[in-house]
C-alpha cells in the first residue's frame, strides 16, 4: 500500500464493484470511505445468478484478490448443450486453456472483494444512506440509522450502487439536461431453480436452449449448482410471472415436457417459481458518466442483460480506468477526471449493452442451428491459422482487453467479409477455400482494428 497522498474519495455502493474500486485506490494510498445503504449482514444478499469473469475483468483486479477468487470459483471452458432429443453436445469458448470463464456466486465475489478492501485500509460504513451529491464541492449527503443527514466532503464522488443507483438519480434531478438516463425492460425474466445435479461434468457451462427460452445451470465449487431460468414474462397481468406458468401444475407440465432429462431433479419446482415473482432484466444506460467531479461506476453507468456475462467484468474495467487516471492525474486535477473517464467508457458501456441483447438469441436458439454452428467451426479454424487476420467475437468479447466499441466495429467489419467469401458456399466442404481466400484478401492484418490481448 502507497504512502497516504492526501486525496479522498467517497464510494457509494459496498458491492463487487465498489469494494473493487476501493482496494485499487487504497493501493495508491488514497483514503477511502465506502457507505453502504444495507447492513453488513445483509449486504450482497438476495438471489441470484452466478456471475462469470474473464480474463478481462480479472486482470483489472489486485493480484491477491484474483488468486482468491480461483481458489472458490469454478473454471468453465465450455458450454454443454442439451438438446430437445437428449443429445449433449459441447462448444469450447475459445482455443487456449486461458479462454475460460470463472463462475463464482455473487454473494463469494462480494466476500472476498470486501475483505481485500477492509485489509488494503478502506473504511466501510453500512446503513449509511447516500440521499444527494454535490457534484461541485464534491460531496455526498449521508442519512445514518438515526435519520440524521450529513454532508461527507472528498476529492471525488464514485456511484458503485448498482442498478437503481441514487448517485445517478441525484445527479439527473439536479442536472436534466446534462445527464441523460434511459431505461427499458426486456420480456424476458429470470428465476432461480433448486436442481440437484451434482453428478454433471462441473466443467462447462450447462444450456437447455429451447427456442425464445433456457435453462442455465453454473457449477459451484462444492458440486452444486445454480441454476436458472430464462423466458418471457406474461403480458397484462397482475402480477408478474412467466408466460404460461400461472400455476404449479403449469410449471411442472412446462418443466417435464421441455426438460424431460433433468425434470426428476427439479423437486418443488413448481412452488419454487410461483411463490413469488421471476426478476425482470433491464437495460439502463445514460451518458456522461459523470457530473464535474462525481463519476458513476458500473450498474449505475450501464446496466446490461446478462446473456455475453460480462456486465461485472465491463465493471471491472471502469474501476481500473478511473483508478488509472487518478494515478496520473497531476497534483489538483481532479476535476479533469470526469471528462477523460465518460469519454474513454460511455461508448464501451453503449456498445456492450447492444451486444448483450443480441446475445440472447445465440443463447436460446442459434446454439442448436447447424448452419450458426457450421459457420462458427469456420471461424475457429480461421482464428488457429490466421490469428492476425481474423478472431471471433466472442472471443474478442472475453479474453482481450479490446474496448467493446472497438470490437463491435471490427466483428461488423470482419463478417462482412467472411460473409461475402461464404454466399452460395457449402461451410464444411468448402472450409479450406473460403479460409485461403479470406487470408489472400484480408491476411497480414490488413483489415482497420487489431484486438489488445488480455
Amino acid at each position: 500500500m502507497a504512502e497516504p497522498d492526501g486525496r479522498a474519495v467517497v464510494i457509494i455502493g459496498a458491492g463487487p464493484v465498489g469494494c473493487a474500486l476501493a482496494a485499487l485506490l487504497r493501493r495508491q494510498g488514497i483514503r477511502v470511505e465506502v457507505f453502504e445503504r444495507q447492513e453488513e449482514r445483509a449486504a450482497g444478499s438476495g438471489n441470484s445468478f452466478n456471475l462469470t469473469l474473464t480474463s478481462r475483468g480479472l486482470d483489472c483486479l489486485p493480484p491477491p484478490a484474483k488468486r482468491r477468487l480461483y481458489l472458490q470459483g469454478s473454471v468453465l471452458g465450455k458450454r454443454i448443450i442439451h438438446h430437445r432429443d437428449g443429445a449433449i453436445s459441447t462448444q469450447p469458448y475459445g482455443t487456449a486453456d486461458s479462454h475460460h470463464l470463472l463462475s463464482i456466486p455473487r454473494r463469494v465475489l462480494q466476500d472476498i472483494l470486501r475483505d481485500h478492501a477492509v485489509r488494503a485500509g478502506a473504511r466501510i460504513h453500512y446503513g449509511q444512506t447516500c440521499v444527494g451529491v454535490d457534484p461541485a464541492r464534491p460531496a455526498a449527503l449521508i442519512r445514518g440509522r438515526d435519520g440524521a443527514a450529513a454532508w461527507v466532503p472528498a476529492d471525488l464522488v464514485a456511484g458503485c450502487d448498482g442498478a437503481n443507483s441514487a448517485v445517478r438519480e441525484a445527479i439527473a434531478r439536479a442536472y436534466p439536461a446534462d445527464l441523460r438516463v434511459s431505461r427499458e425492460s426486456i420480456e424476458h425474466g429470470y428465476a432461480e431453480i433448486t436442481m440437484r445435479y451434482g453428478d454433471a461434468d462441473p466443467t462447462g457451462m450447462h444450456l437447455w436452449p429451447r427456442g425464445d427460452h433456457f435453462l442455465q445451470a453454473q457449477p459451484n465449487r462444492d458440486r452444486t449448482f445454480t441454476t436458472s431460468l430464462f423466458k418471457p414474462l406474461a403480458a397484462d397481468v397482475p402480477r408478474r410471472q412467466f408466460s404460461g406458468l400461472c400455476s404449479p401444475a403449469a410449471v411442472s407440465a412446462y418443466c417435464a415436457t421441455e426438460f424431460p432429462d433433468v425434470f426428476d431433479r427439479m423437486s418443488g419446482v413448481g412452488a419454487q417459481l410461483t411463490a413469488r415473482p421471476p426478476g425482470r432484466l433491464r437495460i439502463v444506460g445514460c451518458a456522461p458518466y459523470h457530473r464535474e467531479r462525481a463519476v458513476l461506476v458500473g450498474d449505475a453507468a450501464h446496466t446490461v442483460v446478462p446473456f455475453f456475462g460480462q456486465g461485472v467484468n465491463c465493471s471491472f474495467e471502469d474501476a481500473a480506468t478511473l483508478a488509472g487516471l487518478l494515478e496520473r492525474a497531476r497534483p489538483g486535477a481532479v476535476a479533469d477526471i470526469g471528462r477523460e473517464y465518460s469519454r474513454s467508457r460511455v461508448p464501451v458501456g453503449h456498445a456492450l449493452a447492444d451486444l448483450s441483447l443480441r446475445n440472447l438469441e445465440e443463447l436460446s436458439s442459434h446454439v442448436t442451428d447447424p448452419a450458426f454452428l457450421d459457420r462458427r467451426a469456420l471461424e475457429r479454424r480461421l482464428h488457429q491459422q490466421h490469428p492476425e487476420s481474423y478472431t471471433p467475437l466472442y472471443q474478442l468479447v472475453a479474453f482481450t482487453s479490446t474496448p467493446y466499441d472497438a470490437v463491435q466495429r471490427m466483428d461488423r467489419e470482419r463478417s462482412a467479409a467472411l460473409d461475402s467469401l461464404c454466399e452460395g458456399r457449402d461451410l464444411r466442404r468448402d472450409q479450406d477455400v473460403i479460409i485461403s481466400e479470406f487470408a489472400r484478401k484480408y491476411g497480414d492484418g490488413r483489415m482497420r482494428g487489431r484486438q489488445r490481448t488480455g
